[in-house]
């Protein structure tokens, strides 16, 4: 019983070490184009795995968590900067406006426009 206990503690600290890395990897370079084998390569897993393995662990798809993130920080510069949304765009790693903008509504249900207006007024 407790060689189980063993194995799942380190299970559980490897995929932590892995998650950690990846997680590393988005924090220091969202703002620049990331590929799910990127993700994946930062977790030493193969893509194909590795989208299993992080959908299990956080409820979610890699690019979604890395597009969310990304939109997390652009809320961040539409409230503190006075940049343009396609300045804001393309720091956050997003190379097509349009879609930056379809995204910054699917997350938040507003476009960044309207975003950065009602941020402004309060």
């Amino acid at each position: 019983w407790s060689s189980d206990v063993c194995s799942s503690d380190l299970a559980q600290s490897q995929e932590g070490n892995q998650l950690k890395k990846t997680f590393a990897l988005i924090d220091s370079s969202y703002d620049q184009p990331l590929t799910l084998a990127d993700l994946a390569d930062a977790a030493g897993l193969s893509p194909n795995y590795f989208c299993r393995f992080f959908k299990k662990i956080t409820q979610q798809n890699p690019i979604d968590y890395l597009n969310r993130y990304r939109i997390e920080a652009a809320c961040i510069k539409l409230t503190e900067t006075n940049d343009s949304i396609t300045d804001i765009a393309l720091a956050c790693g997003f190379n097509d406006v349009s879609y930056f903008i379809k995204m910054f509504r699917r997350y938040k249900g507003i476009s960044p426009l309207k975003y950065k207006k009602n941020t402004s007024d309060n």
